[in-house]
């Protein structure tokens, strides 16, 4: 069980460090720029404002009211600097700048949850045996997907089809018997991927 959560913690880290990103906030005269931003949890933002301009979180009516009571949340020095992620709940925080935000320098930061990984699209790999071979070819492949539709051509050296097939299975045969000697090209494709393999029949 400890293993089982420790893994997940692990697998959490790293999809937060190959997916995380660092948004950029800067200072325009007396504004924030951009003054509204949507990022995803585990995303930190760097502000990089002048020397007279800090960033405080504050409340909802606070901001509403261009006031610069500070909240507990998070709270960035003059000249700039970094919010974290665990800074960052999920939700909207509202921040100003202290001594400018009765003249509206103030900004919001919505944090919203990241409801998945997209999933990275598995190649299909293609294994051919035995090769050289007297006619029969067995082919094993890794990674169909039912909703795919898969084709596979051989080829001779004058480019001319000899042999075509749908394929579903992930282990199918192509028989080569009644085909001269020589080398052939066997042609797997998905509609995006080609996979080409060079056979000998002897």
């Amino acid at each position: 069980m400890k293993t089982k959560i420790l893994l997940s913690l692990i697998m959490m880290a790293i999809s937060f460090t190959v997916f995380s990103k660092t948004w950029t906030v800067a200072s325009s005269g007396f504004k924030f720029s951009p003054a509204t931003i949507t990022i995803n949890l585990g995303d930190t933002v760097n502000f990089s404002i002048g020397s007279s301009h800090n960033a405080v979180e504050v409340s909802n009516s606070t901001y509403d009211a261009n006031g610069n009571s500070e909240l507990p949340g998070f709270s960035v020095p003059f000249g700039g600097g970094k919010v974290l992620p665990a800074q960052l709940a999920v939700g909207t925080h509202y921040y100003v700048c202290t001594p400018h935000a009765s003249l509206g320098m103030k900004g919001i930061i919505t944090v919203q949850n990241i409801t998945g990984v997209a999933e990275i699209e598995q190649k299909p790999e293609l294994s051919v045996f035995p090769n050289p071979s007297s006619g029969m070819f067995h082919l094993a492949i890794n990674g169909l997907q039912d909703t795919k539709k898969y084709n596979l051509e051989v080829l001779n050296l004058l480019g001319e089809k000899v042999y075509a097939s749908g394929i579903t299975a992930a282990n199918s045969n192509i028989d080569l018997s009644n085909s001269s000697n020589g080398v052939y090209f066997i042609i797997f494709t998905d509609g995006q991927n080609m996979i080409t393999k060079r056979v000998i029949k002897k």
